[in-house]
């Protein structure tokens, strides 16, 4: 059986840009993962109980959140030198945890 609402997207290299749009998709799982290189993402979530979760690491990580809604949820991990990260709510009972720290060794 496939996962309802679930979409993983995986990239990797230089210039990696990553638009996320999402309304209404209460089961909705998005995994965003950027590594290596120049990154950004833009993820917007509107509607109740959505579900995002984005990782970026390498050289320069750019991350833009919108969520409207309720009850929407996000996680933001961002490893390198240049982490930057825009989140903006409204509605209510939203979550959004940010991470960011230097690159990871090896």
């Amino acid at each position: 059986m496939a996962d309802r609402g679930k979409t993983t997207i995986i990239r990797t290299g230089t210039g990696s840009t990553a638009t996320i749009v999402r309304h209404n998709d209460p089961d909705g799982t998005i995994r965003l993962e950027q590594h290596g290189g120049d990154h950004a993402a833009l993820a917007v979530q509107s509607g109740s109980g959505e579900k995002l979760s984005i990782s970026q690491s390498g050289a320069s990580a750019d991350a833009v959140v919108t969520q409207d809604g309720a009850c929407n949820d996000t996680e933001l991990a961002q490893a390198g030198a240049g982490n930057s990260a825009t989140v903006t709510q409204s509605g209510s009972g939203n979550r959004v945890v940010v991470r960011q720290g230097p690159a990871q060794k090896d």
